[in-house]
């Protein structure tokens, strides 16, 4: 992956990583995200890895998917901080669409971040109203649609996955060792959580 003329130099190591794979998200997939390429290029990503729980798959050292698990933000979020996340940026390349590996990459982060923080009791997000691949995807992990809505040029609709000691378990089966190498070996795809330790 290129960094397409970035305007970021200097990172390195997960930082670098996840600038790439938003770069290239955000180019392919415009309508998926709320930000641009610039937004991507001034971003502090390694103040992101720090502060929120970012997991990628990967082929053959490429990158191909994200996703990330953020806390409320204060200042519009009414949920807490210590026991609500808000997934965001879900994104798998084109190539491997269909293959439920998005299912799977939002599986590992909700299992990364119980296993950080045990208290966590729900996930949140936010989806397009009309990106019903999306919508139907969060309903089979067991996300259901809340009343609130953001209406403007594109509704956004909330959903919420209450993440009780029977999801849990559910979740971290479908993680677990196992099941991780079978898409390995089923698809060349493997996770990780960004520690961003190789970015400073």
């Amino acid at each position: 992956m290129t960094d397409g003329g970035s305007k970021a130099p200097g990172l390195r190591g997960d930082a670098k990583v996840l600038h790439d794979v938003l770069l290239e998200a955000v180019r392919i997939s415009p309508e998926s995200f709320l930000m641009t390429l610039k937004d991507v290029d001034m971003r502090n990503w390694v103040a992101e890895i720090r502060s929120s729980t970012w997991v990628v798959a990967q082929r053959d050292g490429k990158v191909v998917g994200v996703v990330v698990a953020k806390r409320p933000d204060p200042l519009k979020d009414k949920e807490e901080a210590r026991t609500s996340r808000y997934i965001e940026s879900v994104w798998i390349a084109p190539e491997l669409r269909g293959l439920r590996l998005g299912e799977r990459l939002i599986k590992y982060l909700l299992a990364a971040e119980h296993r950080k923080n045990r208290h966590i009791g729900q996930f949140l997000l936010w989806v397009f109203e009309a990106n019903t691949s999306a919508i139907a995807l969060y309903e089979r992990i067991g996300f259901e649609p809340t009343l609130e809505k953001n209406v403007g040029t594109r509704t956004e609709v909330k959903y919420r996955l209450a993440f009780n000691h029977e999801v849990s378990a559910a979740i971290h089966l479908a993680v677990n060792d196992a099941a991780c190498r079978e898409d390995e070996r089923q698809y060349g795809v493997t996770y990780r959580v960004l520690d961003g330790k190789d970015s400073m």
